[in-house]
């Protein structure tokens, strides 16, 4: 029998950032609070001292699920059969206190006012056949100026850095000149760029583009954050994305919201807890949640008024569709088939890589932060009119914290003049290249044949066909490991009917529970936008008159064994109504209203930019109306 808790007002699945946030708020307000986490406890102190071991953090993935005992399924399209994903690939969720917060890169973007019109904005402009008759992008329910002031307040709370470039109205220089009217300045300065990062902004300003330092969720200078500690700025350690902070400048749950949700006294975190079910009474209503300490294997039920479903995406989405009962057979929140719909992800590729023979960029320090981009190509910002696509990306580069282990994965080969193909701009001769590159932007050739020597100029990467070895390569990488620097893109993808999650008929996890599958490729959209984009990467790349480079000119299918980025989104999408959505605006579930989804599964499909800092505006605002509203009228819908 099942060891039965308590009864709390709010149960959290995860004691990740959202769930912080609300239990500091209601907290706060004297409502009690449990989150449960799957994963430990831990803290900058003693847990992240000295942890700059990539082959424990880049490799062996060890702030992430276990997917031993709980992991996906994927497949392209629903023709074809799934497979269980056995080792790390696409994106990278967290495991124990903080969840996915505590490994991020910190990149901090509001995004657009066309981005919460995403299907009314495309249509009013281009009109209705822009958008494809399989494309399922939908309006949200929130407006930019309902949530710009809660962007104001997440980013006065954990010390945001950047360079404002539009307030009230008015274009700021050296910001970013396409944002929309923010109420104040960042309450920090932007992070220093690396050196590369000041090569790409001064080859876009000569091309008539905007760079600006890129927005930040790491301390630029000490800050008193709404904890109440003060924390330290960055100390540019170069061991940041998949690392824990040792020294707190990074911000995550466990900086911030969760030592602000304990000093309540009404926030407890029990870890080790893996839940299974949320538990629904006769009326269809949650009553809360079935779970299994992970130490013991004694199974628990906590008992709440509110459960908040606050973990990553996809375990939010596999968390409503297992939560079957009498009243609802396919899971809660799907009685009209919406939970998983809307599944999206985001376009985060490196179409064109540049060496600077004899340069040294230091880019085994910084962080992903340091950096500087451009608007110019993303969302509408610019005239779609005559492109085959809707939507966009920024342009970027100038990261650091690159690493020996990993990083000569991506070096490229040095030239030896026998390519095939011609790419998306011409010769590399054109960018000064000194060497015998002949062929430029185009892909490398084939295999040697019989009797051919291999040399480092016959293949791209360590992670490649596989034939890289030898004196050249090793030469190549001696010289060149310091001199490589990527132009990237992070874009949006759109959301179509034949991509989508559901759980898996097959593959199972460890306490015999259906796995999530997921359904997702990309399509004409998401490759005519990548083409136009690598072409700018092109052009931007030859402006900065590297030694050599290369660039991809087309994407090549989705393959969910390459890392893109932590950003999934839909799956539990926020809506106008029920017919077309499985929350409204504060993620509260239609055919459950006790039940509260946060994070990016409310997304309806996925913008440019990073989802975090508008994931925690929601849950501020969501909070805001938990607190203010629903307990007022328990178990009614807020409008």
């Amino acid at each position: 029998m099942p060891r039965v808790h308590k009864k709390v007002d709010v149960v959290t699945i995860g004691a990740g950032w959202t769930s912080s946030v609300i239990g500091w708020k209601l907290g706060a307000a004297g409502h009690s609070v449990v989150a449960l986490e799957i994963g430990e406890a831990r803290w900058a102190n003693p847990d992240f001292m000295h942890n700059h071991d990539p082959l424990r953090h880049e490799i062996r993935k060890a702030l992430m699920y276990d997917i031993s005992q709980e992991t996906w399924t994927w497949r392209p399209n629903a023709g074809l059969p799934s497979l269980p994903i056995r080792q790390y690939g696409s994106f990278h969720p967290g495991r124990g206190l903080g969840g996915a917060s505590v490994h991020w890169t910190a990149q901090f973007w509001r995004f657009l006012p066309a981005d919460f019109q995403h299907r009314s904005h495309n249509i009013a402009r281009y009109g209705q056949n822009k958008i494809p008759a399989d494309m399922t992008v939908q309006d949200w329910p929130v407006t930019y100026d309902e949530l710009e002031p809660y962007y104001d307040r997440v980013e006065y709370d954990i010390g945001a850095s950047g360079a404002a470039g539009n307030l009230a109205g008015q274009i700021v220089p050296g910001g970013n000149p396409f944002e929309a009217p923010r109420s104040r300045p960042y309450p920090l300065p932007p992070h220093p760029m690396m050196i590369h990062a000041q090569m790409f902004a001064d080859a876009c300003n000569g091309l008539g583009y905007h760079p600006f330092p890129q927005p930040a969720g790491i301390l630029s200078q000490a800050y008193r954050d709404v904890s109440g500690r003060v924390r330290s700025g960055c100390i540019y350690c170069g061991y940041c994305t998949r690392y824990g902070c040792e020294v707190d400048a990074k911000t995550s749950a466990v900086s911030t919201h969760i030592p602000a949700a304990l000093q309540t006294g009404n926030y407890e975190v029990r870890t080790y807890c893996k839940v299974r079910r949320i538990n629904v009474g006769p009326d269809g209503m949650a009553t809360g949640v079935t779970y299994v300490d992970l130490l013991t294997g004694q199974e628990h039920e906590q008992p709440a008024e509110v459960v908040l479903v606050s973990s990553y995406t996809l375990s939010n989405v596999r968390l409503l569709l297992l939560s079957q009962s009498a009243k609802h057979p396919r899971g809660v929140g799907n009685d009209r088939n919406m939970v998983g719909k809307n599944y999206t992800y985001q376009l985060s590729k490196t179409p064109t890589t540049l060496v600077f023979e004899g340069h040294r960029f230091n880019e085994f320090a910084g962080n992903g932060v340091v950096q500087s981009l451009i608007y110019d190509f993303n969302a509408d910002n610019f005239d779609h009119s005559n492109v085959d696509f809707i939507g966009g990306a920024s342009i970027y580069t100038g990261s650091g914290q690159r690493d020996p282990l990993t990083s000569v994965t991506t070096l490229p080969p040095q030239g030896t003049g026998r390519r095939s193909g011609s790419g998306a701009a011409g010769g590399g001769s054109q960018a000064g290249a000194g060497t015998q590159q002949g062929g430029g932007a185009g892909q490398e050739s084939g295999p040697p044949k019989d009797g051919q020597i291999a040399t480092a100029g016959d293949v791209g990467s360590v992670a490649g066909r596989g034939t890289e070895w030898g004196q050249a390569w090793k030469e190549n990488l001696r010289r060149n490991w310091d001199s490589t620097v990527g132009i990237g893109v992070q874009g949006e993808i759109q959301a179509y009917r034949q991509n989508f999650l559901d759980l898996d008929p097959t593959y199972k996890d460890n306490f015999g529970d259906p796995l999530l599958r997921l359904t997702f490729d990309f399509y004409d959209n998401e490759r005519n936008m990548y083409r136009f984009l690598a072409q700018r990467c092109d052009q931007i790349g030859r402006a900065m008159n590297p030694t050599r480079m290369k660039t991809t000119p087309d994407l090549d299918p989705y393959n969910i064994y390459q890392y893109q980025s932590t950003h999934c989104t839909g799956g539990a999408i926020m809506g106008h109504d029920p017919g077309s959505s499985v929350t409204n605006k504060y993620g509260q579930v239609w055919d459950t209203p006790n039940v509260f989804v946060t994070g990016a599964a409310l997304y309806p499909q996925n913008p440019g930019a990073n989802p975090t800092e508008t994931l925690l505006a929601l849950a501020y605002m969501a909070a805001d109306a938990i607190r203010d509203r629903y307990f007022r009228n328990p178990g009614e819908l807020l409008v």
